[in-house]
């Protein structure tokens, strides 16, 4: 949960680095984190089978399964990386995994997994309070471009795209995109991991994230020639960043992915939106709390906001811990 609600925190750090550069090395950084814990904690113990083991048994199903997974991650990661450039953290969090969670309560209706009226009942509170997410951001925003005013540039200039604020509803759609996508990932995942031919927590780790690496190659032409704000940026200027820029990335991508390491080393799954024992599905969910509050209290992203910004906030927030408090406990609730 620390790790997953606090790696954000790093792009924030990163200033005015484009957020197609910083992917980069949050990709870099994630495969280091996950080759490092498989040739340490993954191959220390001489009492269990290491990872290179775990991969020599694991059949090939499993393993396309894990890369799967890996390279469907990535673009929503990318996503949420994106609606993060543009839209504040305690907006971003709660509406993607919100919606991912109600993407994967889908798959735990059928069959239920758990109490059905838990399992639906906390996925509609989610979805309300997603939707008033939205609204608070589209308010708050026209709040402070009313004060601001800021003085129009002249269109001609390369740097009016950049000057213009970015419209509330792109970081939204943004979030939503990015739920839907990383919602169909617990699934995948947990084919790689399942059976005597299953993958181990640092082979599939491993897989997931060598995948994720290799993915970004593809995607990347498509997210830097179709900026989300701003011009395109120039995949030179990314040898241009200094070593505390590229520091910022990789320690996000190494903070993720010690995240998906403990989740998968618990004996859980590593998404939000994934069924499985009432703590560890908590903890997951409790990240995008984390998130939110970074975002309110740390960077004080709502800051001057107005009293109808401050209910709206707080209504948010309330449902949706409560709707993902229910889908955390309907798991332990089976008839």
């Amino acid at each position: 949960m620390l790790c997953w609600g606090s790696w954000a925190n790093l792009q924030k750090l990163s200033g005015k680095w484009r957020y197609e550069l910083f992917y980069w090395d949050f990709s870099v950084g994630l495969a280091l984190a996950a080759t490092v814990a498989a040739f340490t904690l993954g191959s220390f113990n001489s009492s269990e089978l290491t990872f290179q083991d775990n991969l020599l048994i694991a059949s090939y199903h499993r393993i396309s399964y894990a890369l799967e997974a890996g390279a469907l991650f990535n673009l929503g990661y990318v996503l949420l990386v994106a609606a993060l450039s543009v839209a504040p953290m305690a907006v971003v969090f709660p509406i993607a995994v919100g919606v991912g969670m109600a993407v994967g309560v889908g798959w735990m209706l059928f069959p239920p997994q758990g109490s059905a009226l838990l399992l639906a009942g906390g996925a509609v509170l989610v979805l309300i309070a997603v939707m008033i997410g939205a609204f608070l951001y589209s308010t708050y925003a026209q709040e402070q471009n009313a004060v601001k005013k800021p003085l129009t540039p002249d269109p001609r200039s390369p740097a009016a795209a950049a000057a213009k604020p970015p419209m509330p509803a792109k970081g939204v759609a943004l979030s939503v995109f990015s739920g839907v996508v990383m919602g169909m990932v617990p699934p995948i995942t947990d084919l790689a991991r399942t059976g005597e031919d299953g993958l181990g927590a640092y082979a599939a780790a491993l897989l997931f994230a060598l995948a994720a690496l290799g993915s970004t190659f593809l995607y990347a032409p498509f997210y830097i020639t179709f900026a989300v704000h701003g011009a395109p940026v120039q995949l030179r200027n990314y040898f241009k960043g200094g070593r505390k820029l590229h520091m910022y990335g990789v320690l996000g991508g190494a903070v993720w992915g010690i995240g998906l390491i403990a989740m998968f080393a618990s004996g859980g799954t590593f998404a939000a939106v994934q069924a499985g024992p009432a703590p560890t599905l908590g903890f997951a969910l409790g990240a995008a709390v984390l998130a939110a509050l970074w975002g309110l209290f740390a960077w004080k992203e709502f800051r001057g906001g107005s009293q109808r910004v401050r209910i709206l906030l707080t209504a948010m927030l309330v449902l949706w811990i409560v709707g993902a408090g229910m889908v955390t406990m309907a798991p332990g609730l089976a008839k």
